[in-house]
């Protein structure tokens, strides 16, 4: 059994010896000072159990996360930060809020850190549907049986979402090199974009990918990336969100003119 759960119920075990120890000396004897007494014991016990394993004790069901970052590497496995932060996640059919979260990239991992016993866990990928972290939410998306979405499973990063949808595969790949002075290594972003349309998604990577998405506005679209100076070889993610964007104001914007 693991050291969390011996932890679980050693502290439940006194929690309820004290109970059951406070109803038999309450029933042989009625001194207000005994019954004070055992009544805090019980309280403590309890609240010394509830902050070993926390509030949100149904997120403890996973298996141990083990860092494997060699040490000749620069950088981390992590999305923005290697540092814990606070964090909302939609686990198991139930959200829990502001819990503290890593999500490593590597390996498509939702990691949590244990209060009490020092270890970090990783949540059962199958049971994780949404999670939100430093601004970004992110969404599971599984097999598809009948083979006809191009997304591959694991977690997308949402970064726009109303008739039409811009995701991002945050994807970082380990790569090191033997050296004249040792061995080096680093974790390189390979991210990958993909924008919904009419219930079908379509990688993207250009301009030209783009427009061929929204060929039904291409022109408009052309004419909005001119005047505001995309540079889609640095800026990449920012200028197919503006485009994506954009499109969909078009889109609204007839509506309203045609009266729908």
């Amino acid at each position: 059994m693991r050291p969390v759960k011996l932890k679980c119920l050693f502290l439940m075990g006194i929690a309820l010896q004290l109970s059951f120890l406070f109803t038999g000396i309450t029933h042989a004897q009625s001194s207000p000072v005994d019954t004070a007494f055992l009544q805090s014991s019980v309280q403590h016990a309890l609240a010394a159990y509830e902050e070993a394993v926390g509030v949100q004790t149904h997120l403890y069901n996973g298996t141990e996360y083990v860092d494997y970052k060699k040490p000749h590497f620069e950088g981390d496995q992590f999305f923005i930060s290697k540092a814990v932060v606070r964090g909302n996640v939609f686990y198991d059919g139930a959200w829990y809020k502001q819990v503290p979260l890593l999500y490593d990239v590597v390996t498509d991992e939702v990691i949590l850190p244990h209060n009490s016993s020092g270890l970090m866990l990783k949540l059962i990928n199958g049971k994780v549907d949404t999670f939100q972290l430093h601004g970004h939410t992110f969404v599971h998306h599984k097999a598809d049986s009948a083979g006809q979405n191009i997304l591959q499973p694991g977690f997308y990063d949402l970064m726009y979402s109303q008739d039409t949808q811009f995701l991002v595969k945050r994807i970082k790949e380990m790569q090191d090199r033997a050296t004249p002075d040792g061995m080096e290594g680093e974790f390189r972003m390979v991210d990958k974009f993909y924008i919904r349309k009419d219930g079908q998604f379509h990688q993207v990577n250009s301009k030209r990918s783009v427009y061929k998405v929204f060929k039904d506005k291409k022109r408009q679209l052309q004419k909005y990336a001119s005047a505001q100076r995309f540079k889609f070889r640095k800026q990449r993610e920012e200028a197919i969100l503006a485009l994506t964007r954009y499109y969909d104001s078009l889109s609204d914007e007839e509506a309203q003119s045609s009266g729908k």
